[in-house]
């Protein structure tokens, strides 16, 4: 009966999760079938499609549990005195990015982790773009000049497309784009913030 299964190893759905994103880090999704992902979390195959009726439904929990924990991350992070160069060093990070490549490689193929990976991005750029928008206007840059979202996304699509190409043993023209971001990351951090006329008490 289910609750005699959930009784005998209540923590077998969280190390399923687990598992499957250990293997999809490491292996890529293809190889996160429900009997490899079994054998890594210790438990009998059937009890894979006990929590999670299909393969998508595990995938869905596996982008759910990352996005939640890197959002999180992401609050904390982008709220510190140089977010611009903060929200480089966590797009540059290929530990963090690896398995948001594998869930957009299998979205390709799998429309309902299309969907809730489009969900997860929007969040992201939410976030993102308010972090930087706040970094901009306390350094008085001119946002119409200078697009926090732009701006946001050029940052982190730029680091995320280093990650992607250096994943593959693509090297060329690294280093010298990642000194010109950091020069340019330099020039936004010593812009000087906007600075209010005193009052005059003048009515």
């Amino acid at each position: 009966m289910p609750s005699k299964a959930k009784a005998a190893d209540t923590g077998a759905r969280q190390r399923l999760i687990e598992a499957t994103a250990q293997i999809m880090r490491e292996e890529g999704y293809a190889a996160a079938t429900s009997r490899r992902v079994a054998a890594a979390a210790g438990v009998k195959q059937a009890l894979v499609y006990y929590y999670f009726p299909t393969m998508d439904d595990l995938y869905v929990e596996v982008l759910r549990a990352g996005a939640e924990a890197s959002l999180q991350r992401m609050r904390a992070a982008l709220t510190d005195s140089d977010p611009l160069r903060t929200l480089w060093s966590m797009n540059s990070d290929l530990r963090l990015t690896g398995l948001n490549t594998e869930f957009m490689a299998l979205a390709n193929h799998r429309k309902v982790i299309r969907k809730e990976l489009k969900a997860y991005a929007e969040r992201v750029r939410d976030i993102e773009t308010a972090a930087v928008t706040v970094a901009l206007r306390a350094r008085g840059v001119d946002l119409d000049e200078y697009p926090p979202v732009a701006v946001s996304m050029l940052i982190a699509q730029t680091a995320r497309s280093l990650c992607n190409e250096s994943a593959v043993g693509v090297h060329l023209g690294h280093d010298e784009l990642r000194a010109f971001m950091e020069r340019q990351l330099d020039l936004l951090a010593a812009a000087l913030p906007t600075t209010k006329p005193a009052a005059t008490g003048q009515g």
